[in-house]
């Protein structure tokens, strides 16, 4: 198992590899959640934690995402969530990312990128027939925090509705 991740996790980024803007998350994190039912109401509040490396000798990124926070224990199996997200940049150089997030829920992919400072990641839909369009956005990025929000529109853009806000600060 040593082996294994030592080849997975890597300490640094490769020179050779542009992991902007995902390189500002590297660490860990500790965030509160709230979650919102289709009229924007609170349905759920907790805290949870996140953590962000580099993998593959530095080409990608990858995280582990636990709520609640787990404080060492399985305990959030049942209810929450235990997910990770590997991210790896496209090599057209476009700046996008492909992005595939993996739990016990689901298996989602998106493509992320940078625009104005935020990183905006946009689901493929499984269903093609859903016209749903939903985003997981990483929005004011600072050094010591950032907030994460998951949104969705019927109406292709034209309003928008927010599913979940994460607050991170850096443990």
């Amino acid at each position: 198992m040593e082996y294994f991740s030592n080849r997975l996790v890597a300490e640094e980024a490769n020179k050779n590899v542009n992991l902007s803007p995902y390189n500002k998350l590297i660490g860990e994190w500790i965030f509160e959640m709230k979650c919102f039912d289709e009229n924007g109401n609170i349905e759920d509040e907790s805290d949870g934690e996140w953590i962000f490396f580099y993998i593959l000798d530095g080409t990608g990124i990858q995280d582990i995402f636990i709520w609640p926070r787990s404080n060492g224990g399985m305990d959030y199996y049942e209810q929450g969530e235990c997910g990770t997200t590997i991210r790896m940049p496209r090599y057209d150089k476009s700046g996008k990312w492909d992005i595939v997030y993996a739990s016990k829920w689901a298996v989602d992919h998106l493509i992320g990128e940078e625009v104005h400072g935020q990183i905006i990641q946009t689901g493929i839909n499984k269903d093609k027939t859903d016209t749903t369009i939903w985003q997981w956005n990483f929005i004011d990025i600072q050094q010591n925090s950032f907030v994460w929000e998951s949104i969705w529109s019927k109406d292709n853009g034209g309003s928008w509705h927010i599913a979940t806000r994460v607050q991170a600060s850096r443990k």
